[in-house]
């Protein structure tokens, strides 16, 4: 009995700490997901599922060089570029349990994931991801349910610097 109390002590504790500090494994399958890149965001690329496409309906006035992708499953997919010393957005503050942030390497980058249940909107995605150069990508994303939002932090751990 005690081993089983130590276990689920041990197991509780250990899920708790991924939370915070690192992403958890993905299971999604990107093997055949287009590596898509976008001329708003150059020398980017990062890998989608075949049902997002270009999203053409944002205004050339933006401030910071963006791209959006959408798909029929009301998921959504926008990343911008930050300049070397650009300040990023401050990342949402979590609470409640339907909430995740997580901090991970991809590639040479770090990068911080926050994944939480929005008001109305599904689930929220919003990543930032920093070279060591300092230059920086900034995602936020959007899904209907949770399995989109498992896809939308798949295609985050996708994204590459071109020549880095």
């Amino acid at each position: 009995m005690r081993a089983l109390i130590a276990g689920v002590v041990l197991s509780l504790a250990s899920s708790s700490s991924v939370r915070a500090d690192a992403c958890p494994a993905s299971t999604v399958d990107i093997a055949d997901w287009p590596i898509v890149r976008s001329a708003k965001v150059p020398g980017f690329t990062l890998r989608l599922p075949r049902s997002f496409t270009r999203d053409t309906t944002a205004g050339s006035s933006e401030s910071v060089p963006s791209a959006r992708w959408s798909d029929t499953a009301r998921g959504r997919f926008a990343m911008s570029h930050l300049r070397a010393g650009a300040i990023p957005a401050p990342l949402p503050t979590l609470d409640g349990t339907l909430s995740m942030r997580c901090d991970t390497s991809i590639g040479a980058a770090k990068a911080t994931i926050v994944t939480y249940a929005g008001s109305s909107s599904g689930y929220v995605v919003h990543a930032q991801i920093r070279w060591p150069d300092g230059e920086a990508v900034e995602v936020h994303a959007g899904a209907a349910n949770r399995a989109h939002v498992e896809l939308l932090i798949a295609a985050v751990r996708t994204i590459r610097r071109t020549g880095a």
